[in-house]
């Protein structure tokens, strides 16, 4: 069977579309922590915003590998400090989030203590049934390929 990676990952972009949650990963000090999030995403780069006080983001600061999962669906990312969801230059952001998000944008976007993150996949796994047998298909990110695990 061959793999289509255009094809799975154009699947994938249209689950975190979807989804309104996902669930992300984050660990530092030998403490790995998850917790559910709002998230919006452009293609496959996943943004959410939180707290610059929270757990997570400082997190994130001393550690940028993130996991996320979704459905059938696990991410390997890292993850970057974006600045403030409402900074010009996050404008897509705050649109797409606020649209998808409207009480979450009105009540949390506009606090002071808001930070955007960005988080690029760097692998990606998703969980089919295959010919009646359960596969794991990966999308090497950086190689651009797809292939079973």
């Amino acid at each position: 069977m061959v793999l289509e990676f255009n094809q799975l990952k154009d699947e994938i972009v249209n689950i975190l579309e979807r989804e309104k949650s996902i669930t992300l990963a984050t660990s530092a000090n030998n403490k790995v922590t998850a917790r559910t999030m709002s998230h919006v995403n452009e293609d496959l780069v996943i943004y959410f915003q939180t707290s610059g006080s929270s757990e997570k983001a400082q997190q994130i600061e001393q550690n940028p590998n993130v996991a996320f999962a979704v459905g059938n669906i696990q991410i390997e990312a890292i993850a970057r400090k974006c600045g403030h969801p409402m900074e010009s230059k996050n404008k897509g952001f705050a649109v797409k989030y606020k649209d998808k998000f409207p009480a979450y944008f009105e009540k949390y976007t506009n606090l002071a203590d808001e930070i955007l993150f960005e988080a690029s996949p760097l692998k990606i796994k998703i969980y089919k049934y295959v010919d009646s047998k359960p596969t794991i298909i990966v999308l090497d990110m950086q190689e651009n390929k797809a292939y079973f695990e």
